[in-house]
């Protein structure tokens, strides 16, 4: 058999399988299923999947008939309830079984396909939480807050699931020879432990994300500071939380801190200040 012969029977036997399987190619749109699926990857469900619970689903959402992407965290008997993972609130409507058209098998994890012809599944968030950035420095340093810029805000200014805030600081480390309150060799920006622990076990104070960027005014290049998920720094090193340092003396920097709200855990109040704490250790 010639080889057009065999690829054309590789074809039908492909086109067959699918069929049989009820495979689907759709490019997901949105973070509501980060971190495991992100905006971009592409993903391949099953109408053969059962859709049980903890199992990522592709339903139709009956409202719009939009397709959606999301885990089943409840089921009953006709109906299916779901939510995303990085979500807040589960998805306001139940999910009949004539709207469930299968469940995952397969994510290609990357940003570069959402330019290709395949049908998109949306993957988005149920709820937004209002977060806010608090300072306090001690006297004879001196900290600068502006911002925030927002993005992945909602109309209210309330961020949803995987949305972020970015804050720039501009810290002035104590004087040389200070005393007092500004006795100690550096200035730390930190995570204030004291104001934090009253918060520190509500859902959307671990559903954080910080990172924090620094430079010496009036340069040019940002060095990275810090990486800390709130979450794991409850748990693990409740007495640091350290954003970034400088020495007694030095030249002011300018910091931007940016916290990501992953909203994986349900949060008991809709809204939050973080409070950060500038001076001597």
């Amino acid at each position: 058999m010639s080889r057009v012969g065999w690829a054309t029977i590789g074809v039908l036997v492909s086109v067959m399988v699918v069929q049989a399987l009820g495979l689907r190619l759709l490019v997901v749109a949105g973070n509501s299923m980060s971190p495991s699926i992100r905006d971009g990857d592409l993903v391949v469900t099953s109408r053969l999947a059962l859709g049980s619970s903890g199992e990522v689903v592709l339903v139709q959402r009956p409202s719009d008939g939009q397709l959606l992407l999301h885990r089943v965290i409840e089921r009953g008997r006709g109906w299916r309830r779901t939510q995303g993972d990085a979500s807040l609130s589960p998805d306001a409507e139940q999910i009949t079984d004539a709207k469930m058209l299968g469940g995952l098998v397969a994510v290609i994890p990357t940003g570069l396909l959402g330019h290709l012809p395949i049908d998109s599944v949306a993957a988005q968030f149920s709820a937004g939480r209002r977060l806010d950035l608090g300072i306090s420095a001690t006297s004879g340093a001196r900290a600068e807050l502006s911002g925030p810029i927002l993005v992945g805000a909602d109309a209210l200014g309330k961020l949803l699931p995987g949305a972020r805030a970015t804050w720039t600081l501009t810290l002035t480390p104590c004087p040389v020879g200070v005393g007092g309150e500004c006795a100690g060799a550096t200035n730390t920006l930190r995570i204030d432990p004291d104001r934090f622990t009253s918060i520190a076990s509500t859902g959307i104070a671990r559903s954080l994300r910080l990172t924090t960027a620094c430079r010496v005014v009036g340069t040019t290049p940002w060095i990275e500071t810090s990486d800390i998920f709130t979450s794991a720094w409850i748990l693990a090193t409740p007495a640091t939380g350290r954003l970034t340092s400088l020495t007694v003396g030095s030249n002011a920097q300018e910091c931007q801190v940016q916290i990501t709200l992953l909203g994986s855990i349900a949060a008991s109040n809709s809204a939050l200040t973080l409070p950060l704490r500038w001076g001597p250790e």
